[in-house]
């Protein structure tokens, strides 16, 4: 797969995922358990969609 330059759209989309990613984190911290559950697992969600051109690296390995 060839390296492609990545778009300023794609770069301020991967930091709105971490910056979402982030801020939901420091939410379930302070969030009772079943909530607290729920949005680490949605902050987890963020952060494998900011590291989706690596996940897609990774997976089309030709």
């Amino acid at each position: 797969m060839t390296q492609r330059p990545r778009s300023t759209g794609e770069m301020i989309s991967t930091l709105c995922y971490i910056g979402v990613g982030l801020w939901t984190l420091g939410t379930a911290v302070d969030a009772p358990f079943p909530k607290a559950a729920l949005l680490g697992l949605c902050a987890l969600a963020c952060f494998a969609g900011a590291l989706r051109h690596q996940i897609a690296r990774l997976v089309n390995h030709d």
